[in-house]
């Protein structure tokens, strides 16, 4: 016999998912409140670690995984302090920069004026004999 795609999945109630949850919480067993409300141990088994990690925040929608808020605000934070850090070290290197031109080159170089506004004389050329 082939299965195809006429089977259609399931979708659980999030009003179910959390009574199954309070169920094994109080001290039945994954297996009496899987055959309590005809449903894969497995499946109850997935529930209900999704249950421990987010607790009242589990099973946002219908059938559909979301990433969770607080995990993408966690990206965005890590994002922005790499960025920090990025950033920081570049002005580090350019205040380094700048303070090694101050030492060894002469004030004209740091401050943007023009280092030689005099023109080099020129030497007068020999006659042709």
């Amino acid at each position: 016999m082939e299965r195809g795609m006429d089977l259609a999945r399931r979708i659980y109630s999030r009003d179910l998912k959390v009574a199954a949850m309070q169920e094994i919480d109080s001290g039945r067993t994954i297996t009496a409140v899987a055959r309590q409300l005809e449903l894969s141990p497995k499946l109850l088994e997935r529930w209900r670690g999704e249950w421990k990690a987010r607790g009242e925040m589990a099973f946002p929608g219908v059938g559909r995984r979301s990433v969770p808020t607080g995990l993408s605000e966690l990206k965005r934070m890590a994002e922005l302090e790499r960025k920090i850090g990025q950033l920081t070290m570049e002005n580090d290197f350019l205040k380094k920069a700048l303070q090694h031109f101050r030492e060894l080159h002469p004030p004209s170089v740091v401050n943007g004026e023009a280092a030689c506004l005099k023109k080099s004389a020129r030497r007068p050329r020999k006659a042709k004999r």
